[in-house]
Parts: C-alpha cells; structure tokens; sequence
C-alpha cells in the first residue's frame, strides 16, 4: 500500500461576514443559526467544540481530522456530521469547510462528495465570491476554486535512497510537500503532497493534475522497492527484521519510533520478507498507536511515559496476533 490517505476540503465563507478570525459573537451565532438550517434536511448532527472535553477533542482531531484552527476558535466552532456524508466543520479557518476522506486514491469520488454538498449548500446560503479572484478565502492561496485536496504516499524505498531531490522537484512544479510530524520529529517515508495554487485552475484540472503526479510517485516507488529488493537485500532483510524485533519485544514505544518501524514493517510485508497471518491496513494501524488514540482508548489522558508504556503493551499484542 503507497498511498495511505486521500483528501479533498472545500472552504466557503458566508457573504456579508467577517473571516472567522475577525468575528464578533453575534455573527458567529448568525451563521451558526444559517449553516445548521442549511443541512438540516440532510439529517446533520451538530456538536459545539466549546461543550466537548478533552478526550471529545482529541477524538475530533484523530478520528475526524479536525484542525487547530477548531480549536483555537473553540468558543464558536463546531462540526456537522452524518453517516455517509462529508463532515462539515462550523468556524474552523474559514465559516465553512466541507471535507471528504478516503484511504485510497479516491479524488474524483471524493470530490463529488463534496462538491455536491457544496451546491446544495449554495442554494440557501449566498457564499463570499468575486468575479476577479474567485471564492474568497482566509488563505490567499486556495482563493479561486476555494479547494485543497491532499495525498498522502508511504514512500520507504525512496526515503530509502534519499527523497530529498523529489521533495525538491515537486516544489519546483508548484506542489506543497511536508513528511509526516510525530511527537518526537517527522517520519522521512511519508509525504503529504498537494498542489499549491488555486486561483486560475478549474476543480477538475485542480484534481487531474494532483492525480496524475500521484499516480507517477507510486510508479517511482514501486520501482525503488524493485531495486531495494533486488540490489541491496541484506539491507532490506536488516532493516524489516530490525523492525519485527523492536515491535515484538519493545517494553517502551515513542509514537515516531513506532510509525518509523510500522513503516518498515509493512515494506517488508509487501516484498514478501515477512508474511503475515491477517490482513493488515498501515494507515489503520498507524493511527490505533497515535497518542490520541490511545488515550481515547484508555478513556484518560496519559503522560509521555504512561503513553510509550501502553503503547509498547498494544503493539507487542498486535504482533502476536498478526506473525
């Protein structure tokens, strides 16, 4: 598995109302009242971010991939859910942003899911819009069609020779590339990768071009793995056991550590130097040994050391269970 996480967001602001940043109680109340109206026949749940506790939070952010801004702007943000439908945060950087996720290569599904809930909305609620830059947006930079979609690429065998001239080379073609932060540094075998321009390019040349440039990544990768596995397979053999060996007998896991050796791991399971006994996902399992997850799971907040404890403890089970 290259790619772990597909995403696609759209942002609106509602016209006549200041960015979020800028905006008294009185309007927030106002859209609040005209976003929930809006999607009520949809059957949305709201929940205000100012009512949660902190596990409600973290479960925000780990599960629903809430951002900081919902957060920062607790007071009048909130989120909108319903099964089988977009989420739709309330106040996060903009009034509204509709989001759709997948864990596959899924950019056009997910941007229909999203754009049709984008002109649903468009029908009750009059959007910030202008002839000359577009939707208007908190960020310049997704002014335009008012999208941002995202990839996010397990690439070990790259990061293995060295990713830094692609890094280099994506930038230069006017995409924005970012490796992975944990609690402790970035993972260097996953990359986050989307385009950095809006204005000026249509959703569908937006969504092509992000797909295209995917699509190539993962044949690179897919041949670097080829050459890993054909050239250096001592080195491969090392690193995947090294791996095997910590997530079995580990008594104390960082959450980098951890994702640096699942990222070996899986490498390993997919050049057939290791079988497993089940079927794995190493998004899924990545984000069951996240910090929040675990303290969701524990129904607590944890210090760093009850954290790489417990950690330690789910991820030797995991490996019993799968090898």
């Amino acid at each position: 598995m290259i790619v772990l996480k597909t995403e696609v967001k759209i942002f609106r602001n509602i016209s006549g109302f200041n960015f979020v940043d800028k905006l008294d109680s009185d309007s927030a109340e106002q859209i609040e009242t005209e976003v929930t109206d809006a999607l009520n026949p949809l059957e949305y749940e709201f929940n205000k971010t100012k009512n949660m506790n902190s596990l409600d939070k973290l479960k925000l952010y780990e599960v629903n991939y809430a951002t900081g801004d919902l957060f920062k702007n607790e007071m009048i943000s909130g989120i909108y859910t319903s099964h089988g439908k977009p989420t739709v945060f309330l106040n996060d950087s903009d009034h509204i942003v509709i989001q759709s996720v997948s864990n596959e290569l899924n950019l056009e599904r997910l941007y229909d899911n999203v754009d049709k809930l984008d002109d649903f909305l468009s029908e009750k609620i009059n959007f910030a819009y202008s002839e000359k830059f577009g939707f208007l947006t908190s960020n310049p930079n997704i002014c335009g069609n008012g999208m941002n979609a995202s990839v996010t690429l397990h690439l070990p065998a790259t990061a293995y020779f060295g990713n830094d001239s692609l890094i280099g080379s994506l930038e230069r073609l006017g995409y924005r590339v970012s490796k992975l932060n944990s609690d402790r540094g970035m993972i260097n075998s996953i990359l986050k990768l989307s385009p950095d321009r809006t204005i000026g390019v249509t959703e569908s040349e937006y969504i092509t071009k992000l797909n295209n440039i995917t699509k190539e990544i993962v044949d690179m990768e897919e041949q670097n793995r080829k050459r890993l596995y054909l050239d250096h397979s001592i080195e491969l053999e090392d690193i995947v056991n090294r791996a095997f060996g910590t997530l079995s007998y580990c008594r104390m896991i960082s959450e980098t550590e951890v994702i640096e050796k699942l990222s070996d791991l899986f490498m390993g399971i997919e050049l057939s130097i290791i079988k497993p006994k089940i079927d794995l996902n190493l998004a899924d399992t990545i984000a069951k040994f996240k910090n929040g997850r675990l303290q969701i799971q524990s129904g607590s907040l944890l210090d760093m050391k009850s954290r790489n404890i417990l950690r330690a403890k789910e991820v030797r089970k995991m490996m019993k269970e799968v090898f």
